[in-house]
């Protein structure tokens, strides 16, 4: 009860903070903004952004997980902070910056998607959309792609989890057999849940040919 108190008096620090920032984005004052995110990061996870920045997606999960019970949520609250850095900094013309902050913002919301059995709320998903579709012409870590793909399959948007699936295969063609199950799973669905999924029929069958013609 009381770990769960403090997971949503976290979510609601998390949420009033990207208020102020997105407040600061629209009247361009991206030294504020950055320095409003510094201070969320310290107060919420308790980590200078400056320190997480310098780490890898990886490392991220594994320091933010060491209390098992507050990884989930941290690795949300963080990856929020970072997609709102990531923001800034390519409004600052600073693409590189932003590209790599992007794709470590998408690791770390689909980890805590994935692990928390979908998203936190309406916003959790919003950022992992708006982050992919930067991302959709741009390279990203094939870890990265796998996970978004999961998320998207486990939150049935099997259109989305489809294209990045294409994405993975194409990186590591031993991906196939887990495509091959994706599609095999989603031929036992009825049309409305494939609809509902933004999926037809004809497009797993597509699925599945084009995986043959791989093998």
């Amino acid at each position: 009860m009381i770990e769960r108190d403090y997971i949503m008096r976290m979510i609601q620090m998390l949420a009033q903070a990207l208020v102020r920032i997105l407040f600061l984005k629209s009247q361009k004052d991206f030294p504020e903004a950055i320095a409003e995110i510094q201070r969320a990061s310290k107060r919420i996870l308790g980590i200078e952004v400056d320190v997480l920045r310098r780490l890898t997606d990886v490392q991220m999960i594994d320091l933010l997980s060491l209390d098992a019970g507050m990884g989930i949520p941290k690795c949300y609250a963080a990856g929020m902070l970072l997609k709102e850095e990531a923001d800034v900094v390519t409004s600052m013309q600073k693409a590189g910056d932003g590209h790599e902050l992007y794709c470590k913002a998408l690791s770390l919301l689909t980890e805590s998607g994935i692990r928390n059995k979908g998203p936190f709320d309406p916003a959790h998903g919003k950022a992992i959309s708006a982050i992919a579709e930067k991302l959709q012409d741009a390279p990203v870590p094939v870890h990265t792609l796998k996970k978004l793909f999961c998320y998207h399959d486990l939150t049935r948007d099997y259109g989305r989890a489809a294209v990045v699936l294409l994405k993975v295969v194409a990186k590591e063609p031993s991906f196939a057999k887990e495509a091959d199950r994706f599609y095999q799973r989603l031929a036992a669905l009825s049309d409305a849940e494939l609809n509902e999924g933004q999926f037809t029929r004809e497009e797993v069958a597509a699925g599945l040919k084009n995986l043959g013609a791989r093998a």
